[in-house]
């Protein structure tokens, strides 16, 4: 009954802070990720990860000169990595419980502040906690837990969907060859943004490379 009570007063916030959409707010993680509805102009890409190239022009390496060592970068190459962000976002947002998904969709990120902010519905519901980690990565912050590991906070968000992506990112350049040349490393701190493509989709790949062990997640 308690529980029933609080959810009643949490959804009661959505009168007061209006039908916002569910990927408003500014956040890094968006339930319905602009990339998975074909929209690959880098709306809603988390930033959470930098795309990094191999070298080339390395000093006593032939072989690495740029004119045939340089990893391709076209829109094809920013299409898959926009792809592959917004499915890391979308199973990330599954793991909030129930209760929290379902304030969203009454009321948006401003009412699900709102409720988790109260500590008697934030002791009364499992998976409070999660949600308040989810919260501050995404930005947000109340008077009662703002200040007290923000920086752990975000850093947690950070790192998962960063992490994702470098796991997502080099299994697929393992069993469909793409992405040749290119690395995901996920970034704690700031938000990262995509290269400008400058190459062709018809421009020649790298050869193909196995790739090593992956590594281990942020610390």
């Amino acid at each position: 009954m308690k529980k029933v009570l609080l959810l009643a007063v949490a959804l009661a916030a959505v009168v007061v802070t209006g039908c916002a959409s569910i990927d408003g707010g500014g956040g890094i993680i968006h339930h319905h990720p602009a990339a998975i509805k074909g929209d690959y102009s880098g709306k809603d890409f988390s930033g959470s990860f930098a795309m990094i190239p191999d070298d080339c022009n390395i000093p006593g390496v032939p072989a690495s000169a740029c004119a045939k060592a340089r990893p391709r970068w076209s829109q094809i190459e920013v299409d898959q990595v926009l792809h592959i962000d917004a499915n890391c976002q979308v199973w990330l947002f599954k793991q909030l419980p129930p209760w929290a998904i379902k304030i969203l969709s009454e009321g948006g990120w401003g009412a699900l502040v709102t409720a988790v902010g109260e500590t008697g519905f934030a002791a009364a519901f499992p998976g409070a906690k999660l949600v308040r980690y989810f919260l501050a990565g995404l930005g947000y912050g109340l008077p009662s837990w703002a200040n007290n590991g923000r920086i752990e906070t975000e850093q947690s968000q950070y790192s998962s969907a960063g992490y994702c992506a470098t796991i997502k990112i080099r299994r697929a350049q393992e069993r469909y060859h793409i992405l040749r040349g290119w690395d995901a490393i996920p970034v704690v701190g700031g938000h990262t943004t995509l290269p400008v493509p400058t190459d062709s989709v018809n421009s020649p790949q790298l050869p193909y490379v196995r790739g090593g062990t992956l590594p281990p997640p942020p610390q």
